[in-house]
């Protein structure tokens, strides 16, 4: 029993000797990646929620394009007078911010329903590309739009990106250390700071 115990040692130690003649890639110090991976996933939970955020902020002003003729912004010299008969003293547009809202969220809960039967299919860089894309095109699309329908669109794409960036930078939390969620969770709180 002794010596097949013998003769085992001397075949790890060969096969470390195998292995270890392999050049290996240079060790990073292991704080300094932790610390990468968090502050990546801190930027990718800003970046991911921003666009929802900054559209469900300006709501009101999305909507006000109907009001504005060939969607020019300007500033008014002073608060507009309010007739004494009126009831209410709120500045309201005809369409609800509401619309604004279900614009924001019904796309990210269908994406949410439905990612867990065949997004994982999809590989993540286009579902990456995909996101930023949207993000990308919903503030274009908001910002030089002349309707209000169209300013939905913009929106709709806005949620678009917020959903799938979700699905998509969460499931590649299962690759890092588990702190990485607090960092990811701090960032999309950071976008509704920032938005």
């Amino acid at each position: 029993m002794g010596s097949s115990a013998g003769s085992w040692r001397r075949l790890e130690d060969s096969e470390r000797e195998e292995t270890d003649s392999e050049p290996q890639a240079p060790r990073l110090d292991s704080r300094s990646v932790l610390w990468k991976n968090a502050v990546g996933f801190w930027i990718l939970g800003l970046c991911n929620n921003f666009s929802y955020v900054v559209m469900l902020s300006a709501a009101h002003d999305i909507l006000k394009q109907e009001q504005a003729s060939g969607n020019q912004s300007h500033v008014e010299p002073g608060p507009t007078p309010t007739p004494h008969n009126s009831s209410s003293r709120f500045d309201c547009n005809s369409i609800s911010t509401a619309a604004v809202l279900l614009a924001d969220i019904l796309p990210t809960l269908v994406i949410k329903l439905l990612a867990p039967l065949g997004l994982h299919l999809l590989p993540y860089s286009p579902r990456v590309l995909v996101s930023g894309v949207c993000s990308a095109g919903s503030f274009v699309l908001v910002a030089f739009s002349q309707s209000v329908g169209l300013s939905l669109c913009g929106v709709v794409l806005a949620s678009i990106s917020s959903g799938l960036g979700e699905v998509t930078f969460l499931s590649l939390t299962a690759f890092y250390p588990s702190a990485v969620i607090s960092w990811w969770s701090s960032g999309t709180g950071g976008a509704g700071l920032l938005g």
